[in-house]
């Protein structure tokens, strides 16, 4: 029986761990991302939600569920300030030595926050896991590899996925997200983590499910997206190697959704994700390819 199990009755001698949820005008798909959190196996959890100027009745759909449950806390900007600003308010009003974060259109799975805490070590600059990406009709695990999170890896590519478990105290000695970004903001962050506290741990078990069903628009092709990663390379370009720099290429085409040549196919061979490399010049030059892929996931 591990130490979670033994706890279940004693809260207190669990690590308080604080969910943050950024939100505006996203109601229903809120009460899912809560309601998730609700029945984590983990018992010692807050939830702090931020309202970012929301102008349909989401406040008041909060104000009751904090009535209701007394480990919801909630904020609201009476004009929005952007989700990084939300999750900075959330992060210093927060509790818990642990801060992790969800998506208002995102949901956990039961044994989120108590794998990753089992799985956390102070050795580590955090603890992330992989994670399904729910496409309507079909699920993909991303990451699904357990192991170190290198540098040097974050650099090419978001190792750490969304969200990750860490200690509230290293967020805070970082300076939190940064607001000046449009997106990318965790793929910064956790970079920025790597930078100061060296390497982190990706557990196999995926415990995290993002939401691109059409209920909700994902990042991937929009404008905000390229420019986050353009600000991502102007911010980090000076610890890069070649090998770093072409995979920013990669996936700023790939935002972009730009067709990827056989030129540019070549060049990236030795740079590692070739799989994924290979499988965007199928699906960018041939319309069957995405025409199969389309029917097959959504």
């Amino acid at each position: 029986m591990n130490q979670i199990e033994l706890a279940k009755n004693n809260h207190s001698s669990l690590p308080l761990v604080s969910v943050y949820i950024p939100t505006k005008n996203r109601q229903e798909l809120l009460a899912n991302a809560i309601d998730s959190v609700l029945q984590q196996t983990y018992p010692n959890i807050e939830i702090l939600v931020v309202d970012d100027g929301s102008t349909d009745t989401t406040f008041e759909f909060l104000t009751h569920l904090a009535n209701k449950h007394n480990n919801i806390v909630i904020f609201k900007n009476e004009v929005s300030k952007g989700a990084c600003a939300a999750r900075n308010i959330a992060i210093k009003h927060a509790n818990g030595e642990f801060v992790t974060g969800l998506d208002d259109d995102d949901v956990f799975l039961p044994n989120r926050i108590a794998s990753l805490v089992s799985a956390y070590d102070d050795k580590y600059a955090f603890v992330c896991s992989s994670m399904y990406w729910d496409y309507g009709k079909k699920k993909r695990i991303i990451d699904a590899k357990a192991g170190r999170i290198t540098l040097a890896q974050q650099l090419s590519y978001n190792e750490a996925t969304s969200q990750v478990l860490v200690k509230k105290e290293r967020v805070l000695s970082i300076g939190g997200f940064d607001e000046q970004f449009v997106a990318c903001q965790d793929y910064d962050l956790w970079t920025r983590l790597l930078i100061k506290y060296g390497e982190a741990f990706r557990i196999a078990t995926p415990s995290y499910i993002v939401n691109d069903t059409g209920s909700s628009e994902r990042m991937i092709g929009h404008t905000s997206s390229v420019e986050g990663y353009l600000q991502y390379f102007d911010k980090h370009q000076h610890l890069m190697s070649k090998t770093n720099i072409n995979n920013q290429t990669f996936m700023r085409i790939r935002r972009r959704r730009e067709v990827l040549s056989i030129k540019e196919l070549v060049k990236q061979l030795g740079s590692g994700h070739f799989y994924s490399k290979l499988r965007y010049f199928l699906s960018s030059n041939f319309k069957l390819i995405q025409q199969l892929h389309q029917r097959h996931y959504k």
